[in-house]
């Protein structure tokens, strides 16, 4: 008997929806419900803005032009007097901050090889977020002088070129009503002294650069959306489970039933008295007829028409056998 379609159906149906339903909810859960966003409450600025003036000797270059500014034109050294430089320093935060700064400036000559720092300034201390620093000139002969005393004393060569390495550094803790600031900004910018195929020149770089910061404040946020998800998912498994368990209940009762055979001593119990056991089947000739018997009760009335025994073997196969002459009656139960 075949089982019903229907239950087999629906069976497979929920399974495998039980199956991606179980996915899903897995899925679901490996995106956290809870991630943390930065807010940025405060930003802040250092900016160093550096500017210079060359002073120049009598010169066909420039048509005796006496001084260059940046952006004006390249600096020959052999024309080139001394170099005035000076800094303005900015410090500015979108929120309203009570700052100090300290500061200080360092001047060191560098070479390939020798390194050597000329002058340090003691640190000063100050309430005012924009500041002017004149720097000490920078003239080329003094610059010599010294790169020539060092390779005396360390017995090298005097370097053809070489820098100035200008190094103010500054400390700034401010307080403002998102929390406290602490920024260290060292601006360098530096004077190279170098001979190339247009000639020996001086360049300055990076006359401007900042340094920015920001406050911010973490903010642990619910996804919505992935919750939802999670809600969804929890409904689906629940109706594929019930879905499931109903339709395997209806399949159980739906079940063709398969008959099952007594054991072999309950069926023999009513007749012991006329079964005898033997070990092996008995032989039979080519003339013998076998006729089988299809139930034992039958082959129990033979055998009292007859008056024969009914002979019990139990290997290869359970077999309850009736000789009478060239006939034998068979049942195997």
């Amino acid at each position: 008997m075949r089982k019903p379609e229907k239950t087999i159906i629906l069976l497979t149906l929920f399974t495998i929806l039980t199956l991606i339903s179980l996915l899903i909810v897995y899925t679901t859960h490996q995106t956290p419900i809870k991630e943390t966003q930065k807010n940025t409450i405060c930003t802040y600025t250092s900016a160093a803005t550096y500017d210079y003036t060359a002073m120049l000797e009598p010169n066909m270059i420039y048509s005796n032009k006496t001084t260059l500014k940046p952006n004006e034109g390249t600096l020959y050294t052999k024309i080139t007097k001394q170099i005035n430089i000076t800094l303005a320093y900015r410090f500015y935060a979108t929120l309203s901050a009570d700052a100090t700064i300290a500061y200080s400036l360092t001047r060191t000559l560098k070479a390939t090889n020798l390194q050597y720092q000329i002058t340090k300034t003691n640190q000063t201390t100050t309430n005012q977020t924009t500041i002017q620093i004149t720097i000490p000139q920078v003239i080329k002969s003094e610059l010599d002088s010294i790169a020539t005393k060092l390779a005396s004393e360390t017995g090298t060569s005097t370097p053809s070129s070489y820098a100035l390495e200008i190094t103010p550094t500054f400390t700034i803790n401010a307080n403002t009503t998102a929390g406290q600031i602490s920024q260290i900004f060292t601006p360098t910018v530096t004077v190279d002294f170098t001979r190339t195929d247009q000639g020996d020149v001086i360049t300055i770089g990076d006359l401007y650069q900042t340094k920015t910061g920001e406050i911010t404040d973490d903010q642990i946020i619910t996804r919505q959306d992935i919750l939802y998800q999670r809600y969804a998912s929890y409904i689906l498994i629940t109706t594929s489970i019930a879905g499931l368990f109903f339709s395997a209940y209806f399949y159980q009762k739906t079940k063709p039933k398969t008959e099952t055979q007594p054991p072999l001593e309950k069926l023999i119990a009513p007749y012991k008295d006329l079964i005898i056991e033997a070990k092996e089947p008995p032989k039979t000739t080519p003339e013998t007829t076998t006729i089988n018997v299809q139930t034992i009760q039958e082959l129990a009335k033979t055998a009292e028409i007859l008056a024969k025994p009914i002979i019990l073997t139990r290997k290869p196969q359970p077999t309850l056998t009736i000789i009478d002459q060239n006939t034998t009656y068979q049942h195997k139960p």
